[in-house]
């Protein structure tokens, strides 16, 4: 049987306690643990983010960084992440590459469809690392990018919230949570779960995203067999 394959876009912020703001791993060894667990039937990218260290589209408010700077700051907290991520799926004896849109031969190989390929035929997670490689573009456009050269069927856009809602529910105690929805509608009532060029790109593709919350247990598990959590966008 073929194994299905998924995209996994997770926040560096898997690496935060949401308590207390401290490094922790706990979050990251119950992700690694159920991608164990789902071994035999999936296979997984991760697109990880920049969380827990440096966001150049949020995190630069008090150091006034030129955009561009600010961006390829937040580039090179991908990296440090992935390289978390990594350490920890080696941990739990998974094996895995890192896969580096930009030159670090430190933080993982090179990104070429050649060595994604190679990994994929040798059933490993694919840690993708450094975005697309360019400032003001967002890792969701990555994620949407990587599962193409992935060939993935889906993505899985963890967060910290139960879905997608009308408006932030940190925010707004009135917001409602959207079951599914299109991308399409998605463009049209500006939602902020992806942003609209990450949106745009996936409106051209047949990938299904799904976006639940991570934080809840075996969340992974019981996508993989009931995908009734959350909020599905599709075409």
């Amino acid at each position: 049987m073929s194994k299905k394959a998924i995209l996994l876009k997770l926040t560096g912020e898997i690496f935060i306690d949401q308590t207390t703001g401290i490094f922790t791993r706990t979050l990251a060894d119950r992700i690694a643990d159920q991608i164990k667990q789902l071994s035999s039937t999936h296979i997984f990218g991760i697109v990880i983010g920049g969380g827990a260290f440096f966001r150049g589209s949020k995190d630069n408010d008090q150091l006034k960084l030129r955009p561009p700077v600010a961006h390829t700051v937040g580039i090179l907290g991908t990296l440090m992440n992935g390289l978390m991520l990594y350490d920890i799926l080696y941990s739990h004896k998974i094996k895995s590459s890192i896969l580096c849109a930009i030159e670090c031969p430190l933080a993982g190989e090179p990104l070429t469809q050649y060595a994604l390929d190679n990994a994929r035929a040798d059933n490993q997670v694919i840690i993708f690392s450094g975005g697309t490689g360019n400032p003001y573009v967002s890792t969701d456009t990555a994620a949407i990018i990587r599962a193409q050269q992935l060939g993935a069927t889906e993505l899985w856009k963890v967060t910290n919230v139960d879905g997608v809602y009308t408006e932030d529910p940190h925010k707004d105690t009135q917001a409602t949570l959207i079951k599914k929805t299109t991308y399409q509608e998605a463009l049209d009532k500006q939602l902020k779960f992806m942003d609209q060029a990450a949106l745009k790109l996936a409106q051209e593709t047949d990938l299904i995203t799904h976006v639940f919350n991570i934080f809840k247990e075996n969340a992974l598990i019981k996508e993989a067999y009931d995908n009734a959590q959350g909020t599905i966008i599709l075409n």
